[in-house]
């Protein structure tokens, strides 16, 4: 079964940032405010409601890194330095690719 770029590849860096800051962040600062006793819940959901609209524009580049990255490590041949000498392929549709 081949692998392939399909219509979701922009969605990678999407999904991979939405993980970092929900799971990341959110999640862990929303349990310390209703779990532990020196950070009030209300002061809880500030901080994560901020960091849920700030953290993705910050984690931005870094996102799209990690995905192309792995995207690049389950697919090396698409990596323009591992294309044979005599292609000129760059083309990011499937159906132009050969």
């Amino acid at each position: 079964m081949p692998l392939e770029r399909g219509d979701g590849y922009y969605l990678g860096p999407l999904c991979i940032n939405y993980g970092m800051v929900a799971i990341g962040f959110v999640a862990p600062v929303l349990l310390t405010g209703l779990m532990a006793d020196f950070l009030a819940f209300k002061v809880a959901l500030i901080i994560a409601l901020i960091g849920a609209f700030t953290l993705p524009l910050a984690l931005y580049r870094t996102t799209w890194s990690l995905w192309l990255m792995t995207y690049y490590i389950c697919l090396p041949d698409e990596l323009h330095a591992n294309h044979p000498e005599d292609s000129d392929d760059l083309s990011f549709e499937e159906e132009k690719r050969s």
